[in-house]
């Protein structure tokens, strides 16, 4: 899947502050990044009387409004999405997704502190890749300014867009599957050579596939 990072960090610590620098930082250098914001409580970002509102409120589970410059899916759910879930969903047209929140999730984490919010982090250090503060901790882990936004897209870059290995994810259900390397290997080698000799589709950089049996 595409390489995802997590921001973390305590509430006032300038986590979307740093996600909106490091996506100007990163469009200047040329790559398509998508953006995750996790919220702690339920929202509803539609709009009150609009079509897809009122599709929603006679009992659609989902809800996709179109135009020739926006996609936008609504899709009602009973639990927190993880986050192989919703790299799913966005597919692999971008080169990278950050993630403000998500602290439980496995991806590579980088917490925002601010030493006004008290010594604590959110995170354990051993499971951080890095921390952005405005003051130096004894931790060991690479440390990086508030201001310092070129050097974090560097490390991200160079720690988790350039070393991203190829891998495959199933999905049965709707829920991942935990599989073996091996049969990883099996069900991707296969598809991936016949896939590569259709007329047009040039070099594979990502590929999904969905069946739908009967009922």
């Amino acid at each position: 899947m595409v390489p995802a990072v997590c921001i973390v960090g305590k509430s006032k610590a300038g986590k979307t502050t740093i996600v909106e620098q490091l996506i100007l930082e990163f469009k200047k250098r040329g790559y398509k990044i998508a953006a995750v914001k996790h919220a702690p409580e339920a929202i509803d970002i539609d709009m009150l009387g609009k079509d897809s509102w009122r599709f929603a409120q006679v009992g659609s589970d989902a809800v996709l409004a179109s135009s020739s410059t926006k996609l936008t899916l609504m899709k009602n759910t009973d639990r927190d999405a993880d986050i192989d879930e919703i790299l799913r969903i966005i597919g692999g047209g971008v080169d990278l997704v950050l993630m403000e929140g998500f602290k439980k999730g496995k991806a590579p984490k980088i917490e925002v502190h601010r030493k006004e919010l008290g010594d604590d982090l959110v995170c354990p250090a051993q499971v951080l890749s890095a921390v952005v503060s405005d003051e130096l901790l004894e931790i060991d882990v690479p440390q990086f300014s508030l201001e310092d936004i070129e050097g974090i897209a560097d490390f991200i870059e160079e720690n988790f867009i350039f070393r991203t290995e190829s891998d495959i994810s199933l999905f049965v259900n709707g829920a991942q599957i935990s599989t073996h390397p091996f049969v990883k290997e099996v069900i991707a080698k296969p598809i991936l050579a016949a896939v590569s000799i259709l007329k047009g589709v040039g070099k594979i950089k990502s590929l999904d596939i969905s069946i739908r049996n009967k009922p």
